[in-house]
């Protein structure tokens, strides 16, 4: 019988297997026993590779079974093949390990800059294998990567409309008005809304969580505050400042200027600037697990805040 095989019809490493076991323990029950197969089974298979290959494989006998002269030739390449196709589910296993660890984030500027890195480094020490990449946007940016699938959790400090997400408020957080320590207002304990639409204000830009929060606690009280300049970095607001006017933002941002006398929090008296900030998932997504660790341990965490 010739050679018949076609590269077109690829050999199934289960009838690879039961021709290598039944080689490699001298009989068909053998190769039954070491893949947890009947003895019928194990024949069929080998039989099947025979006609794949269109020749006899093996030569059987009272005393068991010898490779044939193309059983021989084929052998060690079929060994190879079994161990070559074992290779490939290791790495998809190591991969698929490597993709349950692995956690894409991503947080607005406040809890990007001041919270998220601190929990988790304190994540991190119960979960070392966890590898985090965290990117840091603007509120509405996080919504939408979280909605488009690109991160796994999002960290918001909006109001955004959320429904379409799980959320789990982290901390709750306030905004004050920010002077330099040699403002006139800095020795005051607080400022009236109306007040502020006199002096220089700078602001983040407008899809900025801190700024929809701010925009929308003045509307309410019917104070419309036009910019001075709109800077999407909190570094440069607080450098800003130091020449006059003020900014809004969050009490978190200028513990250490506080701590050394450079910028001044001054609440508004009259207005309500309090906030919660938020991790959010999608829904019923399924999810790496690393990142449903990270939420249960960010859930546990908070829970008094909650």
């Amino acid at each position: 019988m010739g050679y018949a095989f076609s590269d077109a019809n690829p050999l199934p490493g289960t009838e690879l297997a039961a021709f290598v076991a039944a080689v490699e323990s001298g009989s068909i029950q053998g190769s039954a026993d070491a893949l947890d197969l009947t003895q019928s089974a194990a024949t069929k298979r080998v039989q099947s590779l025979e006609r794949r290959l269109g020749g006899e494989l093996l030569i059987r006998g009272a005393h068991g079974t010898i490779p044939t002269e193309l059983g021989q030739a084929i052998y060690p390449l079929a060994k190879r093949a079994l161990e070559a196709l074992a290779e490939v589910g290791r790495a998809a296993d190591q991969h698929a390990r490597a993709g349950a660890s692995m956690l894409h984030l991503c947080a607005s500027l406040t809890t990007g800059e001041f919270l998220v890195p601190g929990w988790l480094a304190e994540f991190r020490s119960t979960r070392p294998d966890v590898q985090a990449q965290l990117e840091v946007v603007n509120s509405s940016a996080v919504a939408k990567r979280v909605a488009d699938g690109a991160a796994d959790i999002g960290f918001v400090e909006g109001r955004d409309q959320l429904e379409a997400f799980e959320k789990l408020t982290v901390a709750r957080d306030r905004l004050v008005v920010v002077v330099a320590a040699g403002h006139r207002w800095a020795r005051r304990r607080s400022v009236r809304a109306a007040e502020l639409a006199a002096e220089p204000y700078f602001t983040r830009e407008r899809l900025s969580g801190t700024r929809e929060v701010v925009d929308q606690a003045m509307g309410r009280l019917g104070v419309s505050l036009r910019p001075a300049l709109e800077l999407a970095s909190l570094q440069s607001l607080k450098r800003t400042i130091a020449h006059g006017g003020y900014t809004i933002i969050s009490v978190l941002t200028i513990e250490a200027e506080q701590r050394a006398g450079t910028l001044v929090g001054i609440p508004v008296g009259d207005l309500e600037l309090g906030r919660e900030l938020q991790a959010i998932r999608k829904s019923a997504r399924r999810r790496p697990e690393a990142a449903g660790a990270l939420w249960d341990w960010l859930a546990r965490r908070t829970a008094p805040v909650r």
